[in-house]
């Protein structure tokens, strides 16, 4: 899959050197001067550069493929955790070998460790992203550092458990790195002065860390910019030469931009929506939800300009959502993207097709987006106990141990 992805780029970049006048290897080998058939030229899209990006090559996935990475990250966290309980028991038994022989039975991982389980870690992980929102309203910084921030925080816990680094300061470290990533210029001195009972060291001690789990990625599209996108491209197909719906005009699409901007930051922020649509997916799903009548003829009409004349207006607005709710397909977002169009129209996909499979695109974005993980911060505490225990297994096993001699001197 790999090598056919690496083969498709360079044709794509052949073609876009073709385009342009360059000389690509091909033509430098002799047989490209006997030959007269003019190539056909193509130019680079905005699908091609997104799909050559870090974001899609790195952080996009499928849902099954997305639920099988934080199983994967939750499982290695709690082997993790016991692993380092083990080693704490052993080093402690140096010093009281009598009393860790005596109760053996006792001081196993599973008598002594409380894990957390997966559902916890997940309600864990998304009290602490709404920490991130928090944190950045303080500082009064911009959306864009805020949702940065956000983004760098759940791919590192993609890949690495609160069992291993408690949530606290990646929290700091994220936004701090998202602020000097965005071109937010804040002190590392004035970042720390405004937070409780962190040094910096805390923060900088984890920037290392956080960038490896990030690979080293910083620049995260986010749907905000391409909403804008959308919302210039509403003024000119909806309203010019000609306003095509009576009651829309600038202001009712002015409205809808900003319900969209509050919708991303309300419903797509925290969800897991980054990891498995496309930015402009994401915003069309936006659209769609804060006004599906208007986001609707829009589509149609961009459809309908397609070189086979076909027009879209037959189609009514239950099609793509019985289809997609009377299926119950998964959530593929790999099985749905433009990549896969590319290779798919010229093979028969009309325009129909093509505007009801983006239809339920945006749908599952829609589901997925409002899939909140309910908790509270009573139930987060109580997690957070546990995560304190198992980081630090010292403190655990002397309690223990304590909780053990009292018995022994009460019988």
């Amino acid at each position: 899959m790999k090598e056919a992805h690496i083969a498709d780029n360079r044709s794509t970049l052949e073609d876009a050197c073709n385009s342009y006048g360059f000389m690509t290897e091909s033509e430098t080998d002799g047989s490209s001067a006997e030959s007269t058939v003019p190539k056909q030229k193509t130019t680079v899209s905005i699908d091609d550069l997104y799909r050559r990006s870090s974001q899609y090559q790195l952080w996009s996935f499928t849902s099954d493929e997305l639920d099988h990475v934080k199983k994967s990250t939750y499982e290695n966290g709690r082997m993790a955790a016991i692993e380092r309980f083990e080693e704490t028991k052993e080093k402690m038994s140096l010093e009281k070998g009598e009393v860790f022989a005596q109760h053996a039975d006792k001081l196993t991982s599973d008598k002594v460790l409380d894990l957390i389980t997966f559902d916890e870690q997940q309600k864990y992980l998304q009290f602490f992203a709404q920490q991130i929102l928090q944190t950045c309203a303080h500082f009064r910084m911009p959306t864009q550092v805020k949702a940065t921030a956000v983004a760098f925080f759940q791919r590192f816990y993609l890949h690495n458990s609160p069992m291993t680094y408690h949530p606290k300061n990646i929290v700091f470290t994220c936004v701090f790195l998202a602020a000097k990533s965005e071109n937010y210029f804040i002190s590392i001195d004035s970042f720390c002065s405004l937070l409780p009972k962190t040094e910096k060291s805390d923060i900088l001690n984890l920037e290392f860390d956080v960038l490896q789990s990030l690979r080293f990625t910083l620049l995260v599209h986010h749907p905000f910019r391409p909403l804008y996108g959308f919302f210039l491209d509403l003024q000119q197909v909806l309203m010019h030469p000609t306003p095509v719906m009576y009651d829309v005009n600038i202001d009712t699409i002015g409205t809808l931009y900003d319900e969209a901007k509050k919708w991303l930051n309300d419903y797509a922020l925290l969800s897991d929506v980054a990891f498995l649509f496309t930015p402009p997916q994401i915003a069309l799903a936006a659209l769609y939800d804060c006004n599906k009548r208007v986001t609707n003829r829009y589509l149609k009409i961009k459809f309908s300009k397609s070189n086979d004349g076909t027009h879209l207006e037959s189609i009514t607005e239950e099609d793509p959502e019985e289809t997609s709710e009377g299926k119950g397909e998964n959530m593929d977002t790999k099985a749905t993207d433009p990549e896969n169009k590319v290779s798919q129209k010229p093979h028969g996909q009309s325009p129909v097709n093509l505007y009801e499979e983006l239809v339920k695109t945006i749908r599952r974005c829609i589901s997925v987006a409002k899939t909140k993980i309910e908790t509270s911060r009573e139930e987060c505490i109580e997690i957070d106990k546990k995560c304190v225990y198992v980081l630090n297994p010292g403190k655990v096993l002397k309690k223990k141990l304590k909780a053990l001699s009292s018995e022994t001197v009460t019988n």
